[in-house]
């Protein structure tokens, strides 16, 4: 199971890299809330934060599951849009 000559992943590693994330989508949630709160943040902003975080996992996971190793391109604009959202939400 190695990497594809063209630099993608094969469909196993896409597979297990999907199955993780699902499995750590909470852990990913309480995390970016957790730290989040640390910093200072109120509850309003946690909240937003970790449900981006959480969104983002998914997001990869569900690319994972339906494209396979095409799935990698897919996500940087996953980022993009979110960190769009969020940026225009955040200003209100």
């Amino acid at each position: 199971m190695t990497d594809t000559p063209d630099g993608g992943l094969t469909p196993e590693r896409a597979q297990r890299a999907a199955r993780a994330l699902f499995v750590l989508t909470p852990v990913s949630f309480v995390l970016c809330w957790v730290l989040a709160a640390v910093r200072g943040a109120d509850t309003r902003i946690c909240l937003i934060i970790s449900t981006v975080g959480m969104i983002m996992c998914l997001s990869a996971a569900f690319l994972f599951k339906l494209r396979g190793s095409k799935a990698a391109r897919d996500v940087v604009w996953i980022q993009t849009l979110l960190s769009n959202a969020v940026a225009l939400f955040a200003r209100r």
